[in-house]
């Protein structure tokens, strides 16, 4: 494998390591933001030209990785070069092969079970959230969207913990606030 091709490789490992599919946005924010290997304009040419090349396939808006990426890691510190990804190399691997599902009448389960938080301060949330609404005055939809961008961009932060963090960010006292998490 060439030098371009582990970068591109170890590129796409980072951005879709929970295995979950990626939009453009979710994109850029990983190249630009977290990692920040470029700026947002050069990182949404890096990706349209990765799709280009064969290397993420966009369907419907959805991205995923168009070749293996088990097994794939980065050393630590390494940094791509921009370069690789603006004009990449293009993909001659044959790409993950696609399962194709019969179509025939699938029965959804309506009455599937959600996933159980066995975390007692989950249940303090919805409080949580009113309590840092009310003090801070701003309105329980954007504490909410506050929270979950702390989640996602902290990857192993609980909606808990990002209140938390909500709330030291609008200078709350956090003295009661971990009074009451604690207490659970």
């Amino acid at each position: 494998m060439s030098v371009e091709v582990d970068d591109v490789k170890r590129v796409l490992a980072i951005c879709f390591r929970d295995g979950s599919t990626q939009t453009i946005d979710d994109l850029e924010r990983i190249l630009s933001f977290d990692m920040g290997w470029m700026d947002t304009d050069s990182a949404h040419q890096a990706i349209n030209s990765l799709i280009i090349a064969g290397w993420i396939v966009n369907k419907d808006g959805n991205l995923t990785p168009n070749c293996e990426l088990k097994g794939i890691n980065a050393p630590l510190g390494w940094q791509p070069r921009p370069s690789r990804l603006i004009e990449p190399v293009v993909n001659q691997s044959p790409g993950i092969p696609v399962k194709v599902i019969d179509k025939t009448t699938f029965v959804i389960d309506d009455n599937t079970s959600k996933p159980v938080n066995k975390d007692p301060r989950s249940r303090l949330e919805k409080r949580l959230i009113k309590y840092i609404s009310k003090q801070s005055g701003i309105e329980r939809d954007e504490v909410e969207r506050r929270a979950e961008r702390k989640v996602k961009a902290l990857n192993y932060c609980t909606t808990w913990m990002a209140l938390c963090l909500v709330s030291r960010e609008q200078n709350l006292e956090m003295n009661s606030i971990i009074d009451s998490l604690s207490a659970s």
